[in-house]
């Protein structure tokens, strides 16, 4: 019988991370079986507690969907790092941990003491994976950076949106994202280094270059050919009677095209025969094709076209992707229990291990296991826990 998949069991990480970046690298690790303790500010916790969406629009730690989802498989203690105190439990932690994940401003952490050379010398052979916009060194490295400023610097930006007008943002967090599976892979890499020669690692992860990294196409474009890559006009869309669908114009599509719309006499028009016909007359063919297009159903059209060899799609809103057969089949959406937010669905994990299953649990209460972690790897008493608390460190 499959069982639970679990390839890090027994791995220990320590995860000073909050937003989206870290939080993902840590959260994967933790469905694959590591022990991840989620250090959080006291009180306030990580910041995406405090961003939308909310359960029922209501602001609320507990409720936030990008927390509840990016930190699923952890447990929560609260500790202040900013104060000297708490530094010195830091440490301790440290001494439990194989892997430590931060994301704060480059340099914040050996203000702290508690920088790469630190923590080797608490625990050698440690990994810290650092995850800032710019990465640890550099001229940018203190610098601000946002969602859109890495977009911008990383080279995406140029080359998005219509060609006539601005470049425009790609919706969502897909730097801080990619930034975060840099991070998740840049750890296992380094665990796995670790394991062969016992020698430890600090994984510099950069938002930015992840950016540059993903879109490299256009860099290498100018490498070759001593040119930039200019945005241009991307494949056509046409509204359907619910939605919109891409249309592919490779030469034999447009041959299936032409037969599946009963019009093969436009295959050898002269104004449609090849790819640079189409696009010089693209004004008198597009209302051909959006004429038939128009009263059919967007996912009727997409499935005709694939069983026909053509490299269409559709675009999916939420609705469509929770709905889809193949989402479905794949049991990508989970439904996850919590003690505030009640049972909601979540995306899980974007890979399989086999015929295994990721055990998903989910996110923690803020400071939910201070009395657990706290007594059982320092000895902490209730009374302790209550000391510490009412002093403000925890």
């Amino acid at each position: 019988m499959p069982g639970i998949a679990s390839p890090l069991e027994g791995v220990k990480v320590l995860d000073f991370t909050q937003g989206v970046s870290g939080p993902l690298a840590t959260k994967f690790m933790g469905a694959m079986g590591a022990n991840v303790i989620k250090v959080e500010p006291p009180g306030v916790g990580d910041l995406a507690r405090s961003h939308p969406p909310f359960l029922n629009d209501e602001p609320h730690p507990e409720k936030s969907g990008k927390f509840l989802y990016l930190n699923t498989n952890k447990r929560s203690i609260t500790l202040d790092v900013e104060q000297p105190a708490a530094r010195h439990i830091a440490r301790k932690l440290v001494a439990w941990a194989d892997v430590v994940i931060e994301n704060y401003a480059p340099g914040q952490m050996a203000e702290w003491g508690l920088g790469y050379g630190d923590l080797e010398a608490i625990r050698p052979g440690i990994i810290l994976v650092s995850v800032s916009r710019f990465g640890q060194t550099g001229p940018y490295r203190d610098f601000k950076g946002n969602e859109i400023v890495s977009q911008a610097l990383g080279g995406l930006l140029y080359f998005t949106g219509d060609p006539s007008r601005e470049p425009l943002r790609i919706g969502g967090e897909p730097a801080e994202h990619f930034a975060g599976l840099s991070a998740f892979s840049g750890a296992l890499v380094a665990l796995t280094y670790a394991e062969v020669t016992g020698t430890g690692q600090h994984v510099d992860v950069s938002e930015v270059e992840g950016v540059a990294t993903a879109q490299m196409y256009s860099a290498l474009s100018y490498v070759y050919t001593g040119a930039g890559r200019e945005r241009s006009a991307q494949g056509p869309l046409y509204r359907a009677e619910d939605g919109l669908v891409g249309v592919g114009f490779r030469q034999p599509e447009w041959v299936t095209l032409a037969n599946m719309m009963g019009r093969p006499e436009l295959i050898e028009d002269e104004r449609f025969k090849d790819i640079p016909s189409r696009r010089t007359n693209n004004d008198q063919l597009a209302p051909i094709i959006g004429e038939w297009i128009a009263p059919q159903k967007k996912q009727d059209l997409y499935h005709k076209a694939q069983q026909a060899g053509m490299t269409w799609g559709y675009i999916c809103d939420t609705k469509d992707l929770m709905d889809s057969p193949q989402y479905q089949h794949r049991q990508y959406f989970i439904e996850i229990d919590h003690p505030v937010a009640g049972k909601l669905t979540y995306p899980g994990m974007p890979l399989k291990w086999g015929d295994a299953t990721w055990d998903i649990r989910r996110a923690p209460l803020l400071g939910e296991h201070n009395g657990e972690v706290y007594g059982e790897l320092l000895g902490w008493s209730t009374e302790d826990v209550v000391q510490m608390r009412a002093s403000g460190v925890i």
